[in-house]
């Protein structure tokens, strides 16, 4: 199975950029890649409790719907450490126990195990 690693860096402040990693996420799964991502510098408050949903942007689903659909079909999101510290987030916060911290090690790991990685 091919596989994808998508890097989300944009929060909160640019709600049309906050969809790219789902959307790209969920449509990579309904072609079988298996996907995996992970989100740092103010996309880490995506996953904060109550966030997405404050998050809108004409002509995409509602964000917290794309969150769930990526969990449900088997995606993993991990959360920079660094970027959650500096936050003063931890797992207790996220929205979905299925979210986890990792570290920069961890992403390194992935990017060069993943066939494909994206950036946004």
């Amino acid at each position: 199975m091919p596989s994808l690693y998508i890097v989300g860096q944009w929060g909160p402040e640019a709600a049309e950029r906050c969809y790219g990693p789902f959307v790209t996420g969920t449509t990579a799964q309904t072609l079988d890649v298996d996907v995996k991502i992970f989100l740092m510098m103010d996309a880490v408050y995506l996953m904060k409790k109550g966030i997405a949903e404050k998050i809108k942007a004409p002509g995409f689903p509602p964000l917290p719907d794309l969150i769930s659909s990526f969990l449900d079909a088997g995606g993993k999101i991990e959360i920079c450490s660094n970027s959650a510290t500096f936050r003063k987030l931890t797992e207790k916060d996220f929205r979905d126990k299925r979210i986890v911290i990792a570290g920069a090690a961890a992403m390194v790991n992935d990017v060069l195990k993943h066939d494909r990685v994206m950036f946004f």
